[in-house]
């Protein structure tokens, strides 16, 4: 069967822009290939910062022939009483160019009607994919696009050739003025020359006679084996990077890599700036020894394979240089003074317009942090009031205004030059994470706690003040800020009171916060619960699970996780559904009837039926050990053992009339069903629960 090549060659993207790109074309070519009617065999996608290629092995060599039926009018309404066509039916066969005799009738949910079958050749897929592939090219998203010259398409980069390509025909169509060919290009500058190609493999084969590897993956193991390389000829081993790994397999077409050296008198800069201006700035690779040391070295990869590598190594040498003299210079001027000392900075710093300095941020974030050190680990207060008066002080050091991206790694490392206490400046640094959705949490619990004050005081401020996330819009990301707040809570373990820790930041907030602050705890803690549904989700709990388990209360938000992961557990089993049903009944009648509801328990002596007796004699059996359960927090345990009570709730409905006329027994009916439900209710609102 045909083979597909595809080129789109432009000037050189964004390494950030390849891999999505790759993803984004295989995805589109399948949905586009299926909705032609285009089978093929397999799909795949191959790019370098100069080009995307798609590869389809085992293309039809036409579309699918299909059947195409066009409904007319209804079959009463097309003849009359004596069966003669009328003009609706006379109208349609005109419209299908056919006689009205050569019509059908198709049966539909409405009834019979005419119709007519149309057989629609499919085409031959050389003539689809010219009308395929432009539609692709434009399909592409990219993060940013452009314009150039006179063209109106938009695309990363200004592109420059088209290879297209039918099993060795050209599937000719023109876009931003170029026509397709079967012509592509080696590496800018040491293959620049077009070249023919005829198929998949002889391209392949020809662009890596031309220094390119146009297959991601075998790239990034050879941009990986040089880098390796390269760092055992300095005699160290890489600090592991594989983001960088994988940014730089995406700037190149044919990995070199070199190493280069720098003064050793510049590692008395911090680790972490090092690091930063290797990485941020030049693409370099860290080094260090077999102790985890860094080394006065680097690796840097060049897309080009010159004559003299030492002349290449020299030039990146030269221009790390004088980045690291940078860095030495701040680190130089910040250590004339402590760290601490910079928090009278702070003052001129504003945070927000509405929420005062960052010294006032800093203010409230301590008093915060010590009321939850108070609740989690009262022997923490002393070193996280110091690491929270420490933590945003490097915010106004030169080093960090150089580096933004390493503020409180800066903040550890004057604070340890300063002798503070190991622990307080490690939090310092930790009190940042985790820095995304799935990134490393704080080892210690004082940067936990610190990161936890900072996090909440946030959120309630401005939430506060009114700058809540709107749609995908969130510049604070604050939605970030509360999933990191969950996580550390849950994944901490701790037993936190999350309505406290709201009331205590809006207690601190009050001088900025003018809205009311039953008001903004309530906006707060609904944002919560938002984040709270998703990530209960990413964990194994379906949605029915998570909002049945929320509307139970999730102010112990370590609680709330496992009595979600208890439920998701319960739920799998045979026997839990029905259970479940008879709940939701229980619930159903109780929220109906809710004003006639007593707050006591039943009266033994007015239950008139023995369904009924039986049913609270196995709940009041079971009452004590299933609470002893649920306070120790197995709530699986919990679950087990109230389903006892499936058997008595499906016999006392089968044979008890809770709505009977006499209301003393109507009430001590809705009595003995209110028990039961504000047992199972601490664990869940099975009212929530989709069954079925």
């Amino acid at each position: 069967m045909p083979q597909l090549l595809f080129e789109i060659g432009s000037e050189e993207m964004p390494a950030r822009f390849l891999r999505p790109a790759l993803k984004s074309l295989a995805e589109l070519a399948a949905q586009e290939l299926e909705r032609q009617g285009l089978a093929y065999r397999d799909i795949a996608s191959h790019g370098t910062p100069r080009r995307l290629c798609l590869v389809v092995e085992g293309l039809a060599a036409q579309q699918a022939d299909r059947q195409e039926v066009a409904l007319g009018p209804p079959k009463q309404a097309a003849f009359d009483g004596s069966g003669q066509p009328t003009k609706a039916a006379l109208g349609f066969a005109k419209s299908q160019g056919v006689e009205v005799g050569q019509l059908e009738t198709v049966e539909t949910d409405k009834g019979p009607r005419l119709g007519f079958t149309r057989h629609i050749p499919g085409r031959p897929a050389l003539e689809v994919l010219g009308e395929l592939l432009p539609r692709l090219v434009t399909a592409i998203p990219f993060p940013k696009t452009m314009r150039w010259g006179s063209e109106t398409i938009r695309y990363a980069r200004p592109i420059h050739w088209l290879l297209a390509l039918l099993d060795g025909q050209v599937v000719p169509f023109a876009l931003a003025g170029i026509q397709s060919g079967n012509l592509t290009y080696g590496h800018r500058f040491h293959a620049p020359a077009a070249i023919a190609v005829s198929g998949a493999e002889d391209y392949l084969a020809k662009l890596a006679q031309a220094q390119v590897m146009v297959a991601r993956q075998p790239r990034r193991q050879a941009t990986e084996a040089e880098v390796a390389a390269a760092a055992a000829s300095a005699g160290g081993r890489l600090v592991p990077d594989v983001e960088l790994l994988e940014e730089v397999t995406d700037l190149v077409e044919q990995p070199v890599a070199c190493a280069g050296s720098f003064d050793q008198e510049f590692l008395a800069v911090p680790r972490p700036v090092i690091i930063s201006a290797m990485r941020g700035h030049q693409r370099y690779f860290a080094l260090e020894d077999a102790a985890g040391n860094l080394l006065p070295a680097f690796v840097a990869v060049n897309n080009t394979r010159p004559k003299n590598l030492d002349v290449v190594s020299r030039g990146h040498e030269r221009v790390l240089r004088a980045r690291l003299a940078d860095a030495r210079f701040f680190v130089t001027e910040d250590t004339k003074r402590p760290l601490i000392s910079r928090l009278e900075d702070l003052k001129q710093v504003t945070y927000h317009a509405k929420l005062g300095s960052s010294f006032d941020k800093v203010e409230r974030v301590t008093a915060l942090a010590e009321l939850l050190a108070l609740w989690i680990d009262k022997s923490l207060i002393s070193k996280v009031h110091r690491a929270a008066r420490l933590a945003k002080c490097d915010l106004v050091t030169g080093m960090v205004g150089e580096f933004p991206e390493l503020q409180g790694q800066v903040g550890a490392d004057y604070a340890r030059r300063d002798g503070e206490d190991p622990a307080v400046a490690a939090a310092i640094a930790e009190h940042y994470l985790p820095l995304g959705a799935g990134a490393e949490l704080p080892t210690g619990m004082i940067g936990t706690i610190v990161g936890l004050a900072d996090r909440i005081d946030t959120i309630c401020g401005l939430f506060g003040v009114g700058q809540t996330p709107t749609g995908a819009a969130d510049p604070f990301a604050l939605r970030r800020a509360a999933i990191a707040v969950i996580r550390l809570i849950t994944e901490k373990g701790l037993a936190l009171s999350l309505g406290n820790a709201l009331d205590a930041a809006l207690a601190g907030l009050a001088p900025w916060v003018k809205t009311p602050a039953a008001e903004v705890k309530a906006a707060v803690l609904e944002f919560f619960a938002g984040r709270l549904v998703g990530l209960l989700a990413e964990q194994g709990a379906p949605g029915d699970v998570a909002e049945a388990v929320l509307a139970a209360g999730f102010d112990d938000l370590t609680q709330a996780r496992a009595r979600a992961k208890a439920l998701a557990e319960m739920k799998q089993s045979p026997d839990f559904a029905a259970l479940a049903a008879g709940l939701k009944r229980v619930v159903n009648i109780l929220r109906k009837e809710a004003a006639q509801v007593p707050a006591g328990a039943p009266s033994s002596e007015l239950m008139e039926v023995a369904a009924e007796r039986e049913l609270w004699e196995a709940f009041a059996a079971l009452r004590a050990e299933a609470a002893q359960r649920f306070a120790a927090g197995q709530y699986l345990e919990f679950l087990q053992g109230l389903s006892a009570l499936k058997a008595p709730i499906d016999k006392f409905f089968d044979d008890v009339m809770v709505m009977v006329e006499d209301p003393a027994v109507r009430a001590n009916r809705l009595a003995l069903l209110n028990q039961i439900a504000s047992e199972f209710g601490k664990l869940a609102e099975f009212g929530k629960l989709q069954l079925g």
